[in-house]
């Protein structure tokens, strides 16, 4: 940098320095001029962080019950004690502890009720689910109805639903176990050439994988039917 320039520089900095010290001998006048006045505000500035201290710490202490909620909540659906599993479930999906907990817990409730044949139950939780989900969770949701729809017989909302989750999340890790949902209700539906081409989109799409094996096979064994 020039000479010309830190002087420059350095004359602002002079000056910045003078004005803070003016400011700060003003505002010191102030409080020692309005006494009463300045321990008013300092006391409410102090209150006002009381009280947000107590409003964080209680957001995080219901955020925290109601990740041991879903946690506990697991654990008793795991062990297969579903009547247990189900309170917490709502408690975790109205306890406050934000999206991702209640995402999770719909979820969770939907799994539930899936593994017990009730599939429309199953599909309005997957719905909240995908309404309240954050990005990173929204396709299990979306993908689990396509699941539930294939599932419940639904073979013409699972294509249509099926499509919509292509058309909008090609790249997603769960689009061919999608795209294979889609293949079989396809072919429940009687559209076998559709079906096919389904199948075809899975072998190109994700070569050297077990989805592509399926959809080899299925192809082949389709092949084989029409010889």
């Amino acid at each position: 940098m020039p000479i010309s320039d830190k002087k420059h520089w350095s004359a602002k900095s002079d000056l910045k320095h003078d004005e803070l010290k003016d400011a700060v001998e003003v505002a010191l006048e102030w409080v020692l001029a309005n006494r009463a006045q300045a321990a008013g505000i300092l006391a409410g500035i102090v209150v006002a962080t009381a009280v947000a201290s107590v409003a964080v710490y209680a957001r995080r202490a219901r955020r925290d019950a109601a990740w041991n909620d879903l946690i506990a909540a697991e654990s008793d659906a795991g062990e297969g004690k579903i009547a247990d599993a189900q309170p917490l479930i709502a408690r975790a999906q109205a306890g406050g502890g934000g999206a991702a907990v209640q995402t999770m817990a719909r979820l969770l409730d939907g799994d539930l009720r899936y593994a017990s044949g009730q599939y429309d139950l199953a599909l309005d939780s997957y719905q909240k689910a995908a309404e309240s989900a954050p990005e990173n969770l929204r396709g299990y949701a979306l993908a689990d109805q396509v699941q539930t729809l294939a599932a419940a017989g639904k073979a013409d909302r699972c294509v249509s639903s099926a499509q919509s989750f292509i058309d909008n999340r090609s790249g997603d890790l769960l689009a061919p176990l999608v795209l294979s949902t889609m293949a079989r209700c396809q072919s429940d539906e009687g559209q076998a050439a559709a079906a096919q081409a389904t199948y075809q989109k899975i072998a190109l799409m994700y070569p050297q994988t077990p989805w592509a094996d399926m959809a080899e096979a299925r192809l082949t064994a389709t092949k084989a039917k029409t010889n």
